[in-house]
């Protein structure tokens, strides 16, 4: 008889036990309460992190899927499609950080916050705030000056039924809100940076949620471009100014005044940001390129089976990648404090635990991708095993590598990342021109595959091995401190 059949586990106390850890209570100390052991506080404050990124995917994928039955139907197709560029201009625009913000100022931030150095952490919220309020002041100039110059009807390729008042006002609401939200940006690092990832994506739940209330009251009164603009994009920022004041009363020592501007720091954020900014622009090549280079190579036709494919079967890369994404400040922080023995045993959990979820998640997306996507999008998407098993692979190979990558970026190793995605990206563009016109789409996915095991594998875990190796007298005296 197993542990779980013997009287004393049903026994009243064992009930009472298990319902003490499922109380309000309990719940509320794992969400507050900083364990005194850092290394363990670390782990908490990831896995809550963690938790609120999927609750936050799921409420954009569930806006994604709801928007398109609520706007395309009254809008028509080539407003619809309007609507479509004008939201991937606003992605593309928000990379356009100089390196300001994001991952280069969450490295100096947490470093910062390692060595409970409050004033530098100060400098540094102010130079980036003010720098990126400066880059908003010219953009807003520059816009105002040329908008009008904008041949608007030209460059969306409208027919004569869209009008040019809702196309000009629709884009000048894109940009305002853009302007506007430009400094707001650091707010995401600030919150990665302290651990508290969850509480950046509590407040987007609450962004998207009052998107999605705005975007149906816009849709049942059948509102114009502009009008869906002020929706979402127009909900979002007011919510961020909201998030700017909470922000800056919970770490009310990064209050960002003039005065605590440094021109060290701003310079530190560009040197540091640019090699940043190089590994996001390469990571659109490995990450985007495939549409165009199939619509030239293959017909528009195949884009669809491919991309379908792609978003199924990547599913496990992607919610690994969300899962260990918050340990990037915690390895920063632990690496102020010289705490290698978390790093090492962090980075050694990280991988076992992402290829321990990654790798059965993914066998069972490859066996049901076929029925899958034959449901969701029909014959018409359906792949050929092949494109399944390469794209499988090339999966396995991002979900064992990533804790690699992060460990990486925490530690503020970013030539080592540079390098192996700019070349991955190279890889992977080049294989496919070559490869698609003899093997199709089969040849695209066994092209990124081998590109990324080609770069990543050699550069990256050989500078994971280098750093270890060059710690490696501070991780024996630890052990020998605790023997």
């Amino acid at each position: 008889m197993s542990d779980f059949d013997s009287p004393e586990f049903a026994s009243p106390s064992r009930f009472a036990l298990l319902k003490s850890y499922l109380s309000a209570g309990k719940l509320k100390t794992i969400l507050t309460k900083s364990s005194a052991n850092r290394g363990l506080e670390r782990y908490r404050r990831a896995g809550i992190t963690a938790s609120s990124s999927f609750i936050a995917k799921a409420l954009n994928i569930l806006i994604s899927f709801l928007s398109v039955p609520l706007t395309v139907h009254y809008l028509g197709a080539e407003r619809y499609g309007v609507w479509l560029t004008i939201s991937s201009l606003i992605t593309w625009m928000s990379m356009t950080d100089f390196g300001l913000a994001g991952n280069a100022l969450v490295n100096v931030l947490a470093e910062a916050s390692g060595r409970e150095d409050r004033a530098a952490a100060q400098h540094y919220t102010a130079s980036a705030f003010w720098a990126l309020t400066g880059v908003s002041a010219l953009a807003g100039v520059i816009s105002v000056a040329s908008f009008r110059y904008i041949p608007w009807r030209s460059v969306f390729r409208v027919s004569a039924s869209t009008s040019t008042h809702e196309l000009q006002l629709a884009c000048g609401l894109t940009l305002l809100f853009f302007v506007l939200a430009f400094p707001l940006s650091i707010q995401n690092s600030i919150y990665s940076a302290y651990q508290d990832g969850f509480l950046a994506n509590a407040w987007n739940i609450g962004a998207n949620i009052f998107s999605l209330v705005a975007l149906v009251v816009v849709s049942q009164t059948h509102g114009g471009l502009p009008q869906l603009v002020l929706a979402l994009s127009g909900t979002r920022a007011l919510v961020s100014i909201a998030n700017c004041f909470f922000l800056f009363r919970r770490y009310h020592w990064l209050t960002p005044t003039p005065s605590a501007v440094r021109w060290q720091c701003v310079k530190r954020l560009f040197s540091l940001g640019s090699k940043y900014l190089v590994t996001q622009l390469a990571s659109l090549g490995i990450y985007q390129s495939q549409p165009i280079i199939i619509t030239q190579m293959l017909g528009p036709a195949k884009v669809v089976i491919f991309v379908v494919a792609y978003k199924i079967v990547a599913l496990p890369m992607d919610l690994v990648y969300m899962a260990t994404q918050p340990f990037v400040s915690a390895f920063g922080e632990a690496k102020a404090r010289n705490d290698w023995h978390w790093i090492k045993g962090a980075y050694r959990n990280t991988v076992k635990a992402s290829i321990g979820f990654g790798l059965p998640l993914l066998v069972v997306i490859a066996l049901t991708a076929k029925p899958l996507i034959r449901i969701w999008a029909g014959n018409i998407a359906l792949p050929s095993t092949s494109l399944i098993v390469w794209l499988s692979i090339y999966t396995i190979i991002g979900i064992g590598l990533m804790a690699a990558g992060q460990m990486l970026t925490g530690l503020e190793l970013v030539n080592p990342l540079a390098i192996s995605i700019t070349l991955c990206a190279l890889g992977i563009i080049g294989s496919a021109i070559l490869l698609a016109p003899r093997w199709g789409l089969t040849g695209i996915a066994f092209g990124m595959a081998a590109s990324k095991i080609i770069t990543f594998w050699p550069i990256q875990l050989y500078e994971v091995r280098r750093v270890f190796r060059t710690a490696r007298p501070k991780l024996d005296r630890v052990e020998n401190a605790v023997v």
